[in-house]
């Protein structure tokens, strides 16, 4: 099929719907409000309405290209819409079993509108704005990295707040509000700055993308969030596996480690943490190591349990956690004492918290979704380093979904989105392997 002359309207089109994306990266990081729920509904309000303004841009672009008139078999051939879609019907149709439809439904439209993101973004956006998307990530979260370091040594506390005297850990927020939100922001910025060097020519810019880099791995030390430290740690390694030369990847991965031993030491709360850690793992408590995570997997587990074929409702693991808790507690399981949360509103695991929200279906749908990502991914033709960005950020993102909750929290859930978006991007017809 023939595709119509590109016309000047379609290519303003595409650029507004570019820089609405990128209002998205920059604005949204450093947003906030001061009240009740200061950062992470804020975030996602803008971060929605600005997505959907370049959805908007993006079906303009569509529809002056002349390709509007592509059938149902043309768009299901679309990667992102093939991993989304049966998801996304599993999850509308909870709605009609859950015992919390006004949750459900309020939670169905944050849904709708990142796997609209990924689908609009993955086949609207060209390869050349999607990946400029993805290297101005460094930018902003250098400077969230920056704000919290300057937070961990009392330099300046744009944010002032009360009761975290005693763990430092807990003043590092930056504007994202939360260590766990900020540290997980910054685990892709990490892998997309490593990517972006060779590209670089010597100079400024490339001082301050290694400056940026920096900044970020320093942000995530004071934030002493394991996970995300081993997300990045993972993803750098996969990212030197496939990048490096053979004989130059134990000595680049020695090196990371040798690095890894010296910030950890060079930072005291973390050494400290980590020795805390190791001290609990040899002790038996895993809990304790998990920091009790262990409370929201039990919970989301017993959710699957009680209902395995519905689930508890798309969104509707906060109202749940109460009863799927009291139940646990006469049973005798004991959950984390002293803990400062009595309730967990995700489960801190992406895949159990998809087994208690959508049931044995929804897990289906999963597998079924990280498969066409898998597979997309590992038939596309890419360049040594795209390839390497590619399988490093899927690692990355893959461990910290298993111990986080990062496509709930609109900082961190739109960036992955644009680099899905990328990955599941439609090679051009005469692209496809046979």
């Amino acid at each position: 099929m023939k595709t119509a002359p590109r016309s000047s309207s379609s290519s303003l089109a595409s650029t507004l719907a570019e820089i609405f994306v990128w209002a998205i990266l920059i604005i949204t990081p450093f947003l906030f409000v001061p009240a009740k729920e200061s950062f992470r509904l804020p975030k996602l309000l803008v971060a929605e309405w600005l997505a959907m303004a370049s959805l908007l841009c993006l079906a303009w672009n569509l529809r002056n290209s002349g390709a509007g008139g592509a059938g149902l078999r043309d768009v299901w051939r679309l990667p992102a819409v093939r991993a989304v879609l049966p998801a996304l019907l599993v999850a509308t149709a909870g709605i009609l079993t859950t015992a919390h439809p006004l949750r459900v439904r309020e939670s169905l439209f944050d849904f709708w509108i990142g796997a609209a993101c990924l689908i609009g973004w993955s086949a609207g956006l060209e390869r050349e704005r999607q990946e400029r998307l993805l290297r101005g990530l460094i930018w902003p979260a250098g400077g969230l990295a920056f704000v919290g370091i300057l937070q961990f040594y009392r330099l300046w506390e744009p944010l002032r707040f009360t009761g975290i005297d005693y763990d430092v850990r807990l003043g590092v927020t930056s504007f994202a509000g939360n260590p766990g939100d900020l540290s997980s922001y910054l685990v892709l910025p990490c892998l997309i700055a490593l990517w972006s060097f060779p590209g670089l020519r010597p100079g400024p810019w490339r001082w301050l993308a290694g400056a940026a880099l920096a900044l970020c791995l320093y942000g995530l030390a004071i934030t002493q969030t394991l996970a995300s430290l081993a997300a990045v740690a993972a993803g750098a390694a996969v990212f030197a596996l496939l990048r490096l030369p053979r004989r130059k990847v134990l000595i680049g991965m020695g090196a990371a480690a040798v690095a890894a031993v010296v910030l950890v030491a060079a930072v005291g709360p973390l050494r400290v943490r980590v020795l805390n850690k190791v001290g609990q793992l040899a002790g038996g408590d895993l809990n304790q190591v998990l920091t009790g995570r262990l409370d929201g997997w039990r919970a989301a587990l017993w959710m699957l349990r009680e209902q395995p074929l519905t689930g508890v409702g798309h969104g509707a693991y906060l109202p749940e956690y109460i009863p799927a808790k009291l139940e646990l507690l006469d049973r005798g399981v004991e959950f984390l004492p002293g803990h400062t949360n009595p309730v967990f509103s995700n489960a801190h695991n992406e895949l159990l918290q998809v087994g208690a929200e959508w049931g044995i279906p929804g897990l289906l749908a999963l597998a079924w979704g990280l498969w066409v990502v898998i597979r997309t991914a590992a038939r596309k033709q890419w360049d040594p380093g795209n390839r390497a960005l590619a399988w490093s950020g899927l690692t990355a993102l893959a461990l910290l979904s298993l111990a986080y909750f990062p496509f709930h929290v609109a900082l961190v859930s739109f960036p992955a989105l644009l680099f899905l978006a990328w990955v599941l991007r439609p090679e051009p017809q005469g692209d496809q392997p046979e």
